[in-house]
């Protein structure tokens, strides 16, 4: 008794996987050669081991861009000023904007105040620690005059420049 071979529903469904597998690349080779060559294409012909190998002519002169050398403005530089030293104008930066000389310095220091109901009276200290008494639109040196007394400040202008000085102070309650 010969035993015959036992399938099963997955060898089956592999060579049926298999199969069409290998009907569709031969379907697909036999399209591919069933197209006509391209007509840039040049057909290469059978020769004999004897015979010797001569490099074909080109069906066409392909078109390629003339090669333009690098220019300068309207005219075309050499290759002997492509190599030479470039030389780069050296400017100078812009001079910085003047500075503005500085302004007048204050040196007062603020000490007190005393408010007689008519006139407001502002006590001043100098750098030297003299005392000055001003009222508003009295001068308090050679260069500044007390503009105004205000509650929490006083406004100083300088007499040559007209340049004004505020000295905030504060108020006690």
């Amino acid at each position: 008794m010969s035993a015959a071979p036992i399938t099963t529903v997955s060898t089956v469904r592999r060579r049926l996987v298999l199969t069409a597998g290998l009907t569709f690349a031969l379907w697909a080779a036999w399209q591919v050669s069933q197209d006509e060559p391209a007509a840039n294409v040049q057909l290469v012909e059978q020769r004999s081991p004897t015979t010797r190998r001569v490099p074909a002519k080109p069906l066409a002169a392909a078109s390629v861009p003339a090669l333009v050398w690098p220019t300068q403005g309207s005219q075309v530089v050499s290759m002997g000023d492509l190599f030479s030293p470039v030389v780069v104008p050296v400017t100078k930066p812009p001079a910085p904007p003047p500075v503005a000389p500085p302004g007048p310095v204050f040196t007062y220091k603020y000490v007190g105040r005393l408010d007689d109901g008519v006139n407001s009276h502002a006590f001043l200290s100098s750098a030297q620690d003299q005392m000055v008494v001003v009222k508003a639109g009295q001068p308090v040196d050679s260069e500044w005059q007390l503009s105004t007394i205000g509650s929490q400040q006083l406004v100083f202008r300088h007499i040559a420049t007209g340049q004004e000085h505020t000295l905030q102070i504060g108020t006690l309650q």
